[in-house]
């Protein structure tokens, strides 16, 4: 029952059928126009520009509706036209066609809107019928259409429309089924995707062994960054995915350093020819990173970390919200760590960080930094 409730419950996701629908309601009436025009018809000043309002309704609907799709666009539509189609069935306008016009309308309800709206639609005529047929209007109707006809019309109404809904069911099934497989290849993409990070994460976890030999504490260094870095991004108002990749990017910004000759990576000063080498290390991370098919926000944070918050940074020297939000908490984070591992202490980190409002940092992810470091001295 839950599963064919869903199915029937389901959001119309195929505007193609709806618009070959509409297409074919507009031709029928278009025939039906030229027909009224060289054929003798009653009540020809009534019926004729009702067809055409009709189809102006429809081509109107189908200009704003291309390429797109607008449920209370259609569902409007067939409001309008619910009244004509009504019309035509109890008049007899265009002869015996009148009663199967009101089939046409159902029919196109059903492929145009879905099984969901159209029962509205569907009932609304059904039960119209019934009265007309069955009730208070059968005697008016007799003049107009033959008698046998005329009392077995409601079920013959009924079997075309159910066919119709039958075939729907079919086609929302389908959406519904194609729906929860992806959902599902979502699912089991994610777990892989998530399964390979962790193993990247084992591998770096081996690069910053090595690391440690040639630079003491890296290995702590960078598990202390990316612990502030997930606090700044969660004090930030950030989701649950962005503090992660925080995480993530303080724990690999340094994984770049394995490349670097032991000479760049262990002197106190470098050379500027030594300091240009040692600026790789950001686009070396970057690479490993990628290879290793790690989020490319990490990646992307982890490149672009050294760049300052007025463009004097490298590699690009970009500036401002040029740099990625990640990149700035980033930043923060890994001097506040760095410089606490030299010796000094919150409060100094603190004023360093103040000063350095605007042209180094982001402001806002400096002034959580100072927080975080103010708590964590109390």
């Amino acid at each position: 029952m839950k599963e064919f409730l869903e199915i029937v419950f389901c959001k119309y996701k195929d505007p193609k059928i709806a618009m070959w629908m509409k297409h074919v309601l507009v031709l029928i009436m278009l025939l039906n126009f030229c027909a009224g025009l060289f054929y003798p018809m009653e009540q020809k000043k009534t019926v004729l520009p009702m067809f055409l309002s009709m189809i102006v309704l429809l081509l109107i609907n189908c200009a704003l509706s291309y390429g797109r799709e607008y449920a209370w666009l259609d569902t409007a539509t067939f409001l309008l036209l619910i009244a004509p189609n009504l019309h035509l069935f109890h008049d007899g306008d265009i002869g015996y066609f009148s009663m199967f016009y009101i089939i046409l309308f159902s029919v196109g309800a059903v492929f145009i809107l879905g099984i969901r709206t159209s029962v509205l639609f569907n009932a609304v005529c059904t039960v119209f019928i019934f009265v007309q047929v069955r009730g208070s209007g059968l005697e008016q109707l007799r003049g107009l259409y033959n008698e046998n006809l005329l009392l077995r019309f409601p079920y013959l109404y009924l079997c075309i429309v159910g066919i119709a809904y039958i075939i729907m069911f079919s086609i929302q099934r389908y959406w519904v089924e194609k729906e929860k497989s992806r959902l599902v290849l979502e699912h089991r993409i994610h777990e892989e995707k998530k399964k390979l990070a962790d193993m990247s994460l084992h591998v770096i976890t081996s690069m910053y062994s090595a690391l440690s030999a040639k630079v003491p504490e890296i290995d702590r260094h960078c598990e202390q960054t990316a612990l502030y870095s997930r606090e700044i991004a969660g004090r930030m108002g950030f989701d649950e995915t962005m503090c992660t990749n925080a995480y993530y990017a303080g724990l690999l910004h340094e994984v770049g350093a394995v490349g670097l000759p032991d000479e760049v990576i262990q002197k106190p000063s470098l050379t500027e020819e030594q300091y240009k080498i040692y600026q790789t290390y950001v686009s070396r991370g970057y690479k490993i990173i990628r290879e290793l098919q790690i989020a490319d926000e990490v990646a992307e944070a982890v490149l672009y970390h050294r760049e300052n918050y007025d463009g004097s940074g490298y590699l690009e020297g970009r500036s401002g919200r040029q740099i990625p939000m990640l990149s700035r908490i980033l930043s923060v984070a890994d001097y506040a760590d760095r410089h606490a591992r030299w010796g000094e202490t919150a409060e100094e980190i603190g004023k360093k960080l103040e000063e350095r409002k605007g042209t180094r940092f982001d402001p806002e992810c400096a002034d959580q930094m100072r927080t975080i470091l103010c708590e964590k001295e109390k």
